[in-house]
């Protein structure tokens, strides 16, 4: 499996998933904080993983990549941390929703 169908069959199709979860509860969708925090993952993950794969720790397999890097960074990697964000945003939006009841929201 390559990267990019990783990224597609556990974070695309869930995103997918989750968004038709908050439309179906006619929840809307938080974009603007779910930008916000994908701006600062972008910010803390994009200097620590180009320091870890310069000096070895971590590597990806050529023929598992498309072959684009930004620094030394895969843009795939860059696209894992935009999409996990992402998918733990909408899936605490889609859990406020239904827990808002309970709770007396």
């Amino acid at each position: 499996m390559t990267y990019l169908q990783f990224l597609v069959v556990f974070l695309a199709l869930p995103i997918i998933g989750l968004l038709v979860a908050l439309r179906r509860q006619g929840a809307s969708v938080p974009w603007l904080a779910i930008g916000a925090v994908c701006l600062m993952a972008l910010a803390y993950t994009t200097p620590w993983d180009n320091a870890l794969i310069a000096n070895g720790v971590w590597t990806y397999p050529a023929q598992r990549v498309l072959g684009v890097v930004l620094g030394v960074v895969p843009i795939e990697e860059y696209g894992f941390f935009v999409l996990q964000t992402i998918l733990a945003g909408l899936l605490t939006a889609v859990l406020t929703q239904r827990l808002k009841p309970r709770l007396g929201g």
